[in-house]
Parts: C-alpha cells; sequence; structure tokens
C-alpha cells in the first residue's frame, strides 16, 4: 500500500491510469455496439472519398426496364418479349447475360409464352438467372427459372446483406445445412468469363486477389451476420454503366456491337418495381446497376489481383486504440499550456485521420473513431487531473510557505514545482544561501515589566515589521523563533550563478539595514505609547546549507540546514555587548563580505574561532550603504 501511495504521488501514474481507463471505456463502449454507427460514418465517408472514376466499364452493359417500358409492354415484361429480348442480345455473342428479374413462374400465368423463354434459356449456355435466399433450412424462396434447375451454375442468389441503412457488404457463397454452396448471382457470371475461382480453406481466391471470409466483428462490425462467404464491397467501379432500355432493344435501336464481347446484365429500373437498394455513395441504386458494380469488382479482382477492403484482428485494433488513447495521456501530461495542448490534439487528429485515410486507399480499414473519440477523452480527463493537481500543488504551496514569502517568491515556486515538489513535500536541495539571523535584545527583561497581552501586542507588532522587509527583499523566513526570525536569501530555486549568489548576499544585508531604519521607527511610536526603547541583533552569513522538511509523519517542518546556519546564529549572539549603542547591530562573515564587493561601509571586529568551524572566520559589523 504504501508502494502505490508513494506512485500515485507521482501524476505520471494517475495520469497513465486514466489513459488505460478511457481505453477501457472506449473498448467497452464499442463491444457492446455504441461506437457503431459513428464508427460506419467514418467508413462511408472514405468510400465516398475513395468512389470510382466518373467512366464507365466497357466490360458491362445494363438493359433497364423503365417506366416507359413498363407502360408500353406491361409489367412483368411476358415471357415472350423477354424471350425476344435476351435472344436478340445473345445473337450478338456476349460473354455472359445476367437475368436479374425473377422467372420463378410464367408471366402471364396461364403459361402460353413461358415455352418460348425456356427454348432461350436451353440454347444460350451463357444465360444466368436468379433466384431468392430463403435460409439454411430453406435455401430457395423464390426458385430460378425451371429451365436452369438442371445446370445449377447458371443462376445465383441476388440477395445482399443490408445493416445500419445501407449495402455494405457482397456475398460470394451462401450453404445449407447439408454445406451445399450457392454462388451470388455476380459470382455465377464471373464464372462464364473462366476466370480462376479457387477455395483457399476459409479464403477464396479469384485471379490473383484473395477473398477472406468476412467476420462478425470485422472493421466496425459487432456481431454482425457473417454467413456464407462475404466480403466488403469497395464501390471503387463506376457509378454508372452503359444502359439501354427494353424499348431499344425491342425496337432493333442498339447496334449488334453494344453486345459483343460484353457482360449484358438486364433488370428492372423503374421506380413501380421497387428494386431499388441503398449504398454508401447513392442513395437510390437500382438492383441491377449494384450487381454490375459487385461483378466489377469482381473483375478487377481477377485481372488486377484488387483485394477486398479487409481489417486487422480484434487485437491489433484494440492495441491501436490503446496507443492512441495513451498519446492523447501523453498530451494532457506532458502540455499544460491550453494553446499547445489545442495544437497538438488537432495535430495528432489530422495524423491519425491522414494514417486511416492512406491505410483505407490501400484497402485496411483502421478504426477511425474509437481511437479519435480515445485520445481526444484521454487527453481532456488527463488535462483535467493536472489542473487539479496543479491546483492541489499551488494551495499546498501557498499552504506551506503564504505567511513567509513574498508574492514574486511564491510565483517563482509555483513556476518551478517540478523541480521545487516531491509529492506534496518540498524536495530536499542543496543551496548557496545567505542566511541572516535576528534577536530582541534584552526582552526577557522588558517584557516582565508587561502584561501577557500587552507582550504578545509588541512582539507581533515587531514581527510583522521586520516580516515586510524581508518579503520586500527577496527573502524567505524559514522560521519564528520566540522574539528571533531566521530568513534565508536564496530560496526556493537553488542558484548557482555568481551574480545570483552576490545579489542575495546583498538582499541579506539591505534588508538588515532597512530593518535598523524600521527599529528606530518602532522606538519613536512606543516611546509615545510609554514603552521602552529596544534594540536588536542581526547576524549573516552566506554559504552552502540543505534545504528540506524534518520530522515525525504526523508533524513535518520545513528548514535550512548545515553550517552556513550556524555561522549565522553565533554572529547574531557573537560578543552581546559589542556595539551596545547600536540600535541595531548587524554582524557578518566573511564570505558575506566577499559577495558585497564594497557595496556598504563596514568596520572589521575580529577574527575568531567559531564552534564548529574549522577555519577562523573574520567578522565585519555593518554600517551602512556606500551607494
Amino acid at each position: 500500500m504504501k508502494r502505490l501511495r508513494r506512485a500515485f504521488k507521482n501524476s505520471a501514474i494517475p495520469s497513465l491510469a486514466l489513459g488505460i481507463a478511457v481505453f477501457a471505456l472506449i473498448a467497452g463502449a464499442r463491444e457492446l455496439g455504441l461506437l457503431q454507427s459513428a464508427e460506419f460514418l467514418a467508413y462511408d465517408k472514405f468510400l465516398v472519398w475513395r468512389g470510382g472514376a466518373d467512366q464507365t466499364d466497357a466490360r458491362i452493359a445494363i438493359v433497364e426496364i423503365t417506366e416507359q417500358d413498363i407502360a408500353k409492354y406491361d409489367f412483368p415484361i411476358p415471357d415472350d418479349l423477354l424471350a425476344k429480348l435476351l435472344e436478340t442480345i445473345a445473337s450478338a455473342h456476349p460473354v455472359a447475360i445476367g437475368l436479374d428479374i425473377y422467372r420463378d413462374i410464367p408471366v402471364p400465368r396461364d403459361g402460353n409464352r413461358v415455352g418460348q423463354l425456356n427454348r432461350v434459356l436451353r440454347q444460350n449456355q451463357n444465360i444466368v438467372g436468379i433466384f431468392g435466399f430463403g435460409d439454411r433450412t430453406h435455401p430457395v424462396k423464390i426458385s430460378y427459372p425451371p429451365a436452369l434447375a438442371e445446370t445449377p451454375e447458371r443462376y445465383g442468389f441476388n440477395d445482399f446483406p443490408f445493416e445500419l441503412g445501407a449495402v455494405r457488404r457482397g456475398f460470394l457463397f451462401l450453404w445449407d445445412l447439408s454445406d451445399s454452396a450457392y454462388p451470388s448471382f455476380a459470382l455465377a457470371l464471373l464464372a462464364q468469363t473462366g476466370a480462376p475461382c479457387t477455395q483457399e480453406g476459409s479464403s477464396y481466391r479469384i485471379g490473383q486477389a484473395t477473398f477472406p471470409r468476412f467476420r462478425s466483428n470485422d472493421g466496425a462490425y459487432i456481431h454482425a451476420d457473417d454467413g456464407g462467404h462475404q466480403f466488403l464491397l469497395d464501390f471503387k467501379s463506376p457509378r454508372k454503366f452503359i444502359k439501354f432500355s427494353l424499348d431499344d432493344v425491342l425496337s432493333h435501336r442498339v447496334d449488334a456491337h453494344a453486345w459483343a464481347g460484353k457482360i449484358v446484365l438486364v433488370g428492372e429500373g423503374a421506380d413501380s418495381a421497387h428494386d431499388f437498394a441503398v449504398t454508401p455513395l447513392q442513395s437510390s441504386v437500382p438492383g441491377v446497376e449494384l450487381h454490375a458494380q459487385i461483378l466489377n469488382q469482381l473483375l478487377r479482382a481477377a485481372e488486377r489481383g484488387d483485394t477486398p477492403t479487409t481489417s486487422w484482428r480484434e487485437s491489433s485494433e484494440l492495441a491501436w486504440i490503446f496507443l492512441w488513447c495513451i498519446a492523447g495521456g501523453a498530451i494532457g501530461f506532458f502540455l499544460r499550456r491550453p494553446v499547445a495542448s489545442v495544437a497538438a490534439s488537432c495535430s495528432l487528429a489530422a495524423a491519425l485521420t491522414a494514417i486511416c485515410w492512406i491505410a483505407f486507399t490501400r484497402n485496411l480499414w483502421l478504426p477511425l473513431v474509437p481511437a479519435f473519440g480515445g485520445n481526444i477523452a484521454a487527453a481532456a480527463m488527463v488535462t483535467g487531473y493536472m489542473r487539479y493537481q496543479e491546483r492541489k500543488d499551488r494551495e499546498t504551496l501557498m499552504r506551506l510557505f503564504s505567511q513567509h514569502v513574498s508574492p514574486t517568491i511564491a510565483k517563482m515556486m509555483w513556476t518551478h514545482r517540478e523541480d521545487f515538489m516531491d509529492g506534496n513535500r518540498p524536495r530536499p536541495q542543496k543551496l548557496l544561501a545567505t542566511v541572516l539571523f535576528t534577536d530582541f535584545r534584552n526582552f526577557s527583561t522588558v517584557s516582565e515589566k508587561l502584561q501577557p497581552a500587552e507582550v504578545m501586542e509588541w512582539i507581533n507588532d515587531y514581527m510583522q515589521s521586520l516580516a515586510r522587509h524581508v518579503e520586500a527583499c527577496g527573502g524567505f523566513i524559514n522560521k519564528y523563533m520566540g522574539d528571533a526570525i531566521m530568513a534565508v536569501f536564496g530560496y526556493p530555486i537553488a542558484l548557482t550563478a555568481e551574480a545570483d549568489i552576490r545579489r542575495d548576499a546583498f538582499n541579506a544585508v539591505r534588508c538588515a539595514t532597512e530593518m535598523r531604519s524600521e527599529i528606530l521607527r518602532l522606538n519613536e511610536h512606543w516611546q509615545e505609547l510609554g514603552r521602552s526603547a529596544v534594540q536588536m541583533r542581526v547576524g549573516i552569513f552566506s554559504g552552502p546549507t540543505v534545504a528540506g522538511c524534518v520530522g515525525s509523519k504526523d508533524r513535518l517542518e520545513f528548514t535550512v540546514m548545515g553550517d552556513t546556519v550556524n555561522t549565522a546564529a553565533r554572529l547574531e549572539s557573537f560578543d552581546k555587548d559589542y556595539a551596545s549603542d547600536d540600535m541595531c547591530r548587524i554582524l557578518i562573515g566573511h564570505s558575506t563580505f566577499q559577495l558585497l564587493d564594497g557595496q556598504f561601509s563596514t568596520e572589521l571586529v575580529q577574527s575568531i574561532e567559531l564552534k564548529g568551524k574549522q577555519e577562523k572566520t573574520t567578522i565585519y559589523r555593518v554600517l551602512g550603504r556606500t551607494i
């Protein structure tokens, strides 16, 4: 527990814990599907940016049954007219003809015209029909044309997976309970081209491209239906294809070269037919055009090796999200200024988007929304924690020193708090400082004549007046000792520059001379109140000290220790009868005298050996400033 508490005193550990907590929340929300809609918005936007070119695919042509065709030829289109349409197209020797129209029953129902359609279907082995898939128990929901029953490779189901308002996936196969495979309409058409297609374990290979089987948690999907062999549509195909109407063909307004060597799809494009789908790129696309887009993707895979969009394993995606959560936490931890923090967050967001987009153009779907949300949330939470910690540290510092230091020093302590604080206490450090001691001469004798309340009023008036000068000169009052004061110049920041050390010594002696002026003023005031005039002694010494907290775990006291402190105290108490006529006797050691550089007039007192000092110390009495 002690180690744990000590670790959490270091703000890096709680910051890391916050980053991990944000990751856990993001991962949990993602697992529950709460981020799925947002992830698909980003995914759909990427699909739009990466959408297909404006040119058409010369390998595919579409015959679309329009509203005008229905008005002229009836709906559904009778079997004899459909037979005539297919025979006209077949006469131009296309690669394949895909009939995206259900013909499980005769049209009209009397069956007088279905014989012509069956004849055309049997004579032209490159015609592929459709059926509607039900479920694994009853795979055929809407049957294929009866004339194609003996050749299963000549029909395929025309179903699409549909979720969150759009079609984003396609099928290669579906299976029934006996594991019999049924090809999709687009795959059955591709087979007519002779493209090499082989099963490789759980993947399917078309030409040089491998189609891994879609799993229920791939990408942003959460527990999606992954029945059959599905894959993500890339929508790189043209959004428009070469199209003709039924009447154009039946009225012989289409040259036979329009069909030669092509894959021709026949389907319904009239609004009244209700054969439309929604994709991320189009709000209403006829089903026959969507089949053409899927066929285009399969053809590109067979000819150029274009692979479908894939995603990382779930563990890798979680590691990716974790990385961005930690990066956001690092922003909050290292960048304390709002402008820098916002700039860094925006830069990371831009970098994340760029990385995800570049990966997407290479058919890799990386988690953008969870990584972005985790990054921003971690940055915000750690920033909030660091600001809370800063306020807490500031309150601790101010509580420790607000009554002892000037606002300037307090501000300096806060600015350098990382160097100054260790947990919630000042960090031990070695200083080159100047220490000042004061003492109220003969205070005990004088105070015996006064009432306790008068004594405390008198001493507080005295201390408050002197403390004001310590703070004004940049000093730090380390402690009050009855009627004595110990002040340090050169704290809280350990200064090593010669100029800084000289300035501290000068400030300490200047403070003492201002105390002399203050005691003269106080004596005048006290004499008016009928009190006796008082005198004080000051001892000043410069040198190395150690600053830190001492005491028990229940009560700590900050102090400055070392021979320098002891010497300053002994200078203050040296020969109490020396210069007894001086209202404020100021004695300094040789180290301080050297740092003053003649800025104060002094007189040599003597060289003595002070207890605890190996070398002799020359003592000087300060008379006043020279400049």
